[in-house]
């Protein structure tokens, strides 16, 4: 079967080609799979060979098994020739164990053979004819009423051969049809019988006969309509892996463009930025112009924000991508948070809104990425102030939950989100404004990034808002992260 099996790993694979460079939509042409519904061939010759190639490949098994049963179920009937021809008895022993059982069993023997492949299904149609013409002879040789009696042995080897045997159904159609009017010529020519018997007898063969032919024609139906299903889905999972590679190049080149980009870029900013805070706080002199002064710090907090967009966009390629690795160590999360506060409460008090901070129980220490941490409590902020308006509030708290685990909570009173667009802002680069309409600032990558963050600290971000009422933004870091802290550097702050 060797050779069988590499020929139709070839032919295949050909088809799958063929497939995979066409069109898109031609695995599912109509035309392509057409079926002739008369002798269930495929119309397209290459799809036909693919066919009988898969079926006989997935079928042989069962067709030697029903063989071989065949063949002991056709000796066991024997015991019955004792009762029913017993005129003939040694005779039809012959026909049984020396004719048809040794043609049987040696048609197993042969599909074992390594030349023997689909094209020799015409070979093992011989089995649906042998048992069949051996009963056929029985009934020739014996004499009444054994001669009327054994119709019901072809019924039985005819629906067995038609409904177990996995053969092509114009084979089993034919055979079948050749078997009958075999019987047929042996009734009317060769040992007659009465009209009577021949009428009852030929209303259960032609009965048998055609509700086997139906099974075996429905069964084969089904078995083309499967393949025609798995070749369609063989063909989009083979343009999916396809899409799904090209999908991986692209993102892997975008990871390393950004990654050369932000390297590019960071350069010059750092330098604009460091140059620009020496003009600002005038540290060789004072500048001619007091406006010079202040375009310098103008220049350096865009050069600021600007880099922390470039940080941002390279952090979230880095998670997309699974290479933001964390450089954990003992922190002090209260400690972290008054120093990120402290950074804050100057712009709240520009933008007129009141910001607070408590801790309301005793906060362990835990194992964390020290500088993703506190880009957490960063992004968290900076959003909410953002997004609250003059004479708004941001309260920010740090506690611990019903479950132990240490809970970051973020929440203001500022314009809030709609419930639709509460999953949407977890994308990178979405803005629950409009492009065209925004008054925020922003790259829509400040809670996508958060939660990449927290994912890698096997922590979670969840999020509720009220449009016109304020957002609650509350990242949970596990228990298990919890670390017992150095006695000596146990300090709590209390800010309100």
């Amino acid at each position: 079967m060797a050779s069988s099996h590499d020929e139709y790993s070839e032919r295949a694979g050909l088809l799958r080609g063929a497939q995979g460079d066409a069109a898109p939509n031609s695995a599912g042409s109509p035309n392509r799979y057409a079926l002739n519904l008369l002798t269930l061939n495929f119309r397209e010759p290459e799809v036909e060979e693919a066919f009988r190639i898969d079926n006989f490949n997935r079928q042989i098994g069962l067709t030697r098994i029903s063989i071989g049963g065949g063949a002991i179920i056709f000796g066991i009937y024997s015991l019955f020739d004792t009762y029913v021809i017993p005129d003939i008895l040694y005779e039809a022993w012959a026909i049984r164990f020396v004719v048809a059982a040794p043609l049987l069993l040696g048609l197993v023997v042969i599909s074992y053979m390594p030349w023997f492949s689909h094209k020799h299904q015409s070979v093992l149609a011989l089995s649906l004819a042998i048992p069949g013409l051996c009963v056929v002879a029985m009934t020739a040789l014996a004499g009444a009423p054994g001669s009327y009696l054994y119709y019901a042995g072809l019924i039985i080897i005819i629906g067995y051969n038609n409904c177990l045997w996995r053969l092509g159904c114009l084979y089993s159609s034919g055979i079948s049809l050749f078997v009958f009017a075999c019987y047929e010529a042996v009734l009317l020519y060769v040992n007659p019988v009465p009209p009577i018997i021949l009428m009852n007898n030929n209303a259960f063969l032609v009965f048998a006969i055609g509700v086997s032919l139906f099974i075996n024609y429905i069964q084969e139906y089904q078995l083309r309509i499967s393949y025609v299903d798995n070749e369609k889905l063989r063909f989009e999972r083979t343009r999916s892996e396809r899409l799904l590679s090209r999908s991986e190049a692209a993102n892997r080149a975008k990871n390393d463009f950004l990654a050369i980009m932000s390297h590019e870029l960071r350069t010059p900013l750092n330098a604009i930025i460091g140059f620009s805070e020496i003009i600002a706080n005038q540290m060789f002199g004072p500048v001619g112009q007091a406006k010079y002064a202040d375009y310098a710090g103008d220049i350096r907090s865009s050069g600021t924000h600007l880099l922390s967009i470039i940080n941002d966009i390279l952090d979230i390629s880095k998670a997309e991508a699974g290479r933001l690795q964390l450089e954990e160590e003992p922190i002090d999360p209260v400690e972290s948070l008054n120093r990120a506060m402290r950074m804050f409460r100057q712009r709240a008090s520009e933008l007129g809104v009141d910001l607070s901070f408590r801790v309301r129980d005793d906060i362990p220490w835990i194992i964390a990425d020290p500088r993703l941490f506190n880009q957490v409590a960063i992004n968290l902020t900076s959003n909410a102030l953002k997004f609250t308006p003059e004479g708004g509030n941001v309260w920010i708290e740090i506690a611990i939950d019903a479950s132990g685990n240490l809970v970051l909570t973020v929440k203001d009173s500022g314009i809030g989100i709609k419930k639709s667009d509460i999953t949407r802002i977890f994308e990178p680069f979405v803005q629950v404004e409009n492009a065209m309409s925004r008054t925020h600032q922003g790259t829509g990558l400040g809670l996508p990034l958060v939660r990449k963050i927290m994912s890698l600290h096997g922590g979670s971000v969840d999020l509720e808002s009220v449009v016109g009422e304020g957002t609650t933004v509350t990242a949970t870091f596990p228990k298990s992260r919890f670390v017992v802290p150095d006695p000596s550097e146990e300090i709590r702050w209390n800010v309100r």
